[in-house]
């Protein structure tokens, strides 16, 4: 036998088994690798456990959105019968054109307050409180 013609490099077959068992004690031991395939297990339901919370909440999301929804239709028809009972409940006391009844009596009191910050209050209160103080008894009489 020619060793120097040998790929492996080993002179002997006792030196190449000599290397397959120093390579077979170096190995892993059959329940080392079981061990690893148990962790990949492992590993495997904790992902799918989280792939199912991330479904799950998913779900939820999609279903607060729906009720968000159904929340904010609600709200809008809320507000428009509120305005329609306003509007309805402005037409019953007024009559017709009340917003324009509203308006004229909102300018009427701001003129009246400007007229009436203009008047000698002196002059007016010393007339009026005699007025004032002597109603109650001709009331009682």
């Amino acid at each position: 036998m020619n060793t120097s013609n040998r790929p492996d490099g080993f002179r002997t077959h006792a030196e190449l088994q000599a290397h397959l068992a120093a390579l077979e004690a170096d190995a892993p031991a059959e329940e080392g690798v079981q061990s690893s395939i148990d962790d990949m297990g492992a590993e495997r339901q904790r992902l799918d456990h989280l792939k199912s919370e991330i479904a799950n909440l998913r779900d939820e999301i999609e279903n607060l959105r729906v009720r968000l929804g159904a929340v904010a239709q609600q709200t809008t028809t809320v507000v428009k019968s509120n305005l329609d009972w306003a509007d309805a409940s402005a037409h019953a006391q007024l009559g017709r054109y009340p917003w324009a009844k509203l308006a004229g009596a909102m300018a009427t009191t701001f003129i009246c307050v400007r007229l009436f910050k203009r008047l000698p209050l002196g002059r007016v209160a010393s007339m009026a409180i005699p007025l004032i103080i002597g109603w109650p008894d001709e009331k009682s009489r």
